[in-house]
């Protein structure tokens, strides 16, 4: 997928446009997203049901989030990164459209329901409840179904016009066209491509704004997810299992994350003594006398 961070000389991913109710999670804290706010590696963002934000790269690569979503950026690499580094997102739910060219840098996009990959590429998506459908617009995209990173041998090929779509646990389909439905159902903003905003950010930062700390219920779904989730995930929130109420949901919810057991209950994982050996042993017991 062709998207990626900025040369250190350049402006990092940027929200550009941002309409709707919008959060960022950040390390262990809440904060209200707001237009000019730079992205960095680990953040989440999430959108209310009438959400929109678009978020841009130095590299000319556009990602439009709709309402609903849910992304994990779980590595924003540079264009130049020394052995050609991939950015990851993880997109849980929700709309997003993606525009991107050649001079772009690779990005993978994984969800539940696909993974894929693309460069020179404008693609619209819909994940939602087990489902998930792609449109390629323009250009051409990689497929790898199920819960799987995409690479440029991903056995599904999406060719601009075509349309792919999959639920959980079955064999996706692709069709010439997008259906009625995905038609109907899509942002109105995503029939046509946003001009760029990026050059009104390119020496202006902007600090999101602090709301509080993170809650269990704020990172529920990202703490359930895939281990190559949650995982990566856990070691940034280890510091809340001193929260009480974090604490109690965890260990309520431990089935949906084992590997939280033994930061909960680290005295379940303490080495053994040895036992004594048997000469020892021996010599503390006595004979009986005749």
């Amino acid at each position: 997928m062709a998207c990626g961070v900025a040369l250190a000389a350049e402006p990092p991913a940027v929200v550009t446009l941002l309409e709707g109710q919008a959060v960022l999670l950040r390390g262990t804290a809440r904060y209200a997203l707001a237009e000019g706010v730079r992205l960095q590696s680990g953040d989440i963002v999430e959108l209310g049901d009438k959400g929109a934000a678009l978020i841009e790269f130095a590299d000319g690569c556009e990602f439009n989030l709709g309402p609903r979503a849910r992304v994990y950026f779980a590595a924003l690499s540079p264009r130049a990164a020394k052995g050609g580094g991939v950015s990851d997102f993880y997109l849980m739910q929700g709309w997003s459209k993606l525009a991107s060219g050649k001079s772009a840098a690779p990005l993978r996009i994984t969800t539940p329901v696909f993974g894929l990959g693309t460069t020179d590429a404008t693609a619209v998506i819909q994940i939602a409840d087990g489902e998930g459908a792609m449109f390629v617009e323009t250009g051409e995209a990689r497929i790898a179904e199920g819960f799987v990173k995409a690479s440029p041998t991903s056995p599904v090929r999406l060719r601009g016009g075509e349309f792919f779509s999959r639920k959980v646990e079955t064999k996706g389909t692709i069709a010439a066209r997008p259906t009625p439905a995905f038609i109907a159902a899509m942002p109105k903003p995503y029939l046509d491509n946003l001009p760029s905003r990026i050059g009104k950010y390119k020496d202006r930062e902007v600090n999101p704004r602090a709301t509080g700390d993170i809650v269990y219920a704020d990172v529920e779904m990202w703490l359930k997810a895939p281990p190559e989730i949650r995982r990566p995930l856990m070691q940034r929130f280890i510091p809340k299992a001193n929260d009480l109420a974090f604490r109690q949901a965890l260990v309520a919810n431990l089935r949906s994350h084992p590997e939280w057991d033994p930061i909960l209950f680290p005295e379940k994982y303490k080495p053994k003594e040895p036992p004594e050996p048997k000469a020892v042993q021996d010599a503390g017991v006595r004979r009986p006398s005749n």
